[in-house]
């Protein structure tokens, strides 16, 4: 393999699970909102339910918003690395 796919490899390879860790962040903390959310629902009364449902910005609709957010840019951070990297001529020594 040459030098410069496998810089490239390399880096695709660390920005790819850099993103997949922000994705699995993200859906904790969704998961850890939900759960504390349902909480606050379970005890307080039900005339209120209307308003906490108002009130809930962090729903599917907006996971799905911040996850698209997150894969673009790692989708573009690779694309912006490849159109770099083709200014450069990699080579390696190895010891």
């Amino acid at each position: 393999m040459q030098a410069h796919e496998y810089l490239m490899q390399q880096h695709k390879r660390e920005v790819t699970v850099f993103f997949k860790n922000c994705l699995k962040i993200i859906e904790d903390m969704k998961a850890d909102h939900d759960f504390h959310y349902q909480k606050l629902y379970d005890n307080i009364p039900p005339e209120y339910h209307s308003v906490l449902n108002t009130a809930n910005h962090f729903d599917d609709r907006k996971l799905s918003w911040i996850r698209k957010r997150i894969l673009d840019g790692g989708n573009e951070s690779l694309r912006n690395f490849a159109s770099e990297m083709e200014n450069f001529s990699v080579s390696f020594i190895f010891k």
